[in-house]
């Protein structure tokens, strides 16, 4: 299922915005003008990956320390050991689309 989310223009160059599909809050970043999709929760502990620091495409937990991968979701350092969801995204008409049944 295709759902519509944002405006690529809501969403700076190497930021992070949270939209919540489902009930399911999903942090979407921008690195250096790509787009990725993963849970905002992290497995390890309840903590926001949107407040964590981005950086060779992984973002680190806020809270522990955890790394994942941007683009798959995997759970690279510890002490997270399970990945988070990753969406696919499509951008059509400077609109962001996330695909809820695939993931990436």
């Amino acid at each position: 299922m295709k759902v519509k989310t944002i405006n690529i223009s809501e969403i700076n160059e190497n930021s992070v915005k949270v939209v919540n599909i489902e009930n399911k809050d999903i942090a979407i970043f921008n690195v250096d003008g790509e787009f990725y999709a993963i849970d905002d929760l992290c497995s390890h502990a309840e903590a926001s990956l949107a407040e964590g620091e981005v950086f060779d495409c992984k973002v680190e937990c806020p809270l522990h320390g955890a790394e994942f991968d941007l683009k798959t979701g995997e759970a690279v350092t510890l002490p997270a050991t399970r990945p988070v969801d990753s969406y696919m995204i499509s951008v059509e008409n400077d609109i962001i689309y996330l695909e809820m049944n695939d993931h990436a």
